[in-house]
């Protein structure tokens, strides 16, 4: 087994082709240098060094093993480089998975601050449910996800909540509340048919639309549901019924449908997104991703 030590040393001394210069070079004195060369040439078994009082030259076999030594060197470098690197969540990949609305608000932030400072980071991502979202978590086919909460079942995994999100009515444009008006009542949607997420799918966020209703004193008559917050408008936008979306909601624009604010100071029309990872992920890409987000979330407030 040939020392990284003794490749290194013949490497100078192949550079320098003088044994003083070169002990110089590596901060040492000549005689032991002299040493681990005739213990290297042992190691390989062929002479690397042709030695005269007036010179030092490689031997071909020096040659080809100066070249080959070099190589092994720049390789175990960068080894210990992208283990360095790696280690510190500077290099390697990121699963990511997160609700759709999130990549309307919380996202794309952190996405341009996370990429600038981590380039050698590639993220896989995938838009999906809660339900589904947490299901790969613990299945382990992604590493963090972007969720509504609460998370009522989080055995294994580790949450981390984000700062609440706002709901905003969402109704057609043609509707007796909607017309010349920016905001609505909770009170007033009592009456109303309302389009929203299968609890099977999102748990939280029909938690969330439940407990608005609530505090406005009445339940929420659910006539359709759809799994993505796209087909969810498209319901209201055809006159199935309202809908509480994020507010969010609004970088997306579509004909036949109003946003409006809801004007009650009294009721909390907020959700908690949640960022959720399985406690037994090791992937250090995890915690700088996470780093980024707090930083991008401070930086708004």
């Amino acid at each position: 087994m040939l020392e990284l030590r003794l490749m290194r040393q013949f490497v100078v001394v192949a550079e320098e082709l003088n044994f003083r210069r070169a002990a110089e070079r590596l901060h040492m004195t000549q005689p032991p240098l002299s040493v681990a060369m005739r213990n290297l040439e042992d190691a390989v078994g062929v002479s690397l060094l042709d030695r005269s009082k007036h010179h030092v030259r490689l031997t071909p076999a020096g040659a080809v093993f100066y070249q080959e030594a070099k190589r092994i060197l720049q390789y175990t470098a960068q080894a210990r480089e992208r283990a360095r690197l790696t280690g510190m969540g500077h290099e390697g990949s990121l699963r990511l998975s997160f609700v759709p609305s999130a990549a309307l608000d919380v996202l794309p932030a952190v996405f341009k601050q996370f990429q600038q400072a981590y380039p050698g980071v590639r993220l896989h991502l995938t838009a999906e449910t809660t339900t589904r979202q947490l299901q790969d978590l613990r299945n382990g086919r992604t590493d963090l996800a972007l969720v509504v909460g609460p998370v009522h079942d989080a055995g294994g995994l580790l949450i981390e909540a984000l700062k609440p999100q706002t709901f905003v009515v969402a109704m057609p444009a043609d509707h007796a509340l909607a017309c010349n008006a920016r905001s609505v009542r909770v009170r007033d949607l009592a009456n109303e048919p309302f389009v929203s997420f299968p609890n099977v799918e999102g748990a939280g966020f029909t938690a969330a639309l439940l407990m608005v209703c609530r505090q406005a004193g009445f339940t929420p008559h659910i006539v359709q549901e759809a799994s993505q917050m796209q087909a969810i408008l498209t319901l209201v936008a055809g006159g199935l019924g309202i809908a509480l979306v994020p507010a969010a909601m609004r970088r997306l624009h579509m004909d036949d449908v109003v946003l409006l604010d809801i004007e009650e100071p009294d009721i909390v029309h907020t959700y908690d997104l949640v960022l959720a990872r399985a406690e037994a992920n090791d992937n250090p890409v995890i915690h700088a991703f996470l780093a980024t987000v707090r930083e991008c979330l401070e930086s708004t407030e």
